[in-house]
């Protein structure tokens, strides 16, 4: 389970972090977490956009000799993207949008079933998945608190 945001990011300025808990505690319950996590935010006039990456190496997944591990990415506007690597991790083979996840804030079960079968077949998601995460109207506003122009900020 992710206790902390990586690097040196305090949680309160990452209002999406609930979510990306949410989808590492399913990711454990089936068995795969990832092995390395990264978070990075852009910056943004009112704020900055957050995104998260999954990482599992060629020695947690199923794919075939030579290969180099699957990623997954995801970014607050427009949700999951997948890349299957080679043996160098800049080296991408097939990259995509997690097609089956059909909402930005999908279903923390239904990421961690399309992971899963990437991470264990090392082929694209199989499955339509709809689902919202029940918390994703709340993550939503807080992302919009969080965007607001400080007091001290001044317009642009």
């Amino acid at each position: 389970m992710l206790l902390d945001p990586p690097g040196m990011l305090p949680v309160h300025l990452l209002p999406h972090w609930p979510y990306l808990q949410a989808v590492d505690t399913a990711l454990t319950g089936r068995g795969i977490p990832p092995g390395a996590v990264r978070i990075s935010r852009s910056g943004r006039e009112y704020g900055e956009l957050m995104t998260m990456r999954l990482y599992w190496d060629a020695s947690r997944t199923g794919g075939p000799a030579g290969h180099g591990g699957v990623r997954l990415a995801w970014e607050e506007e427009t949700g999951w993207e997948y890349a299957l690597v080679g043996l160098a991790q800049d080296q991408v083979i097939l990259a995509g949008q997690v097609d089956a996840l059909h909402r930005v804030y999908a279903a923390p079960e239904e990421v961690a079933e399309a992971a899963e079968h990437m991470v264990r077949t090392w082929r694209r998601p199989a499955g339509d998945f709809h689902e919202e995460w029940e918390h994703a109207a709340r993550t939503r506003a807080a992302i919009e608190v969080f965007r607001q122009p400080s007091p001290s900020e001044p317009m642009k």
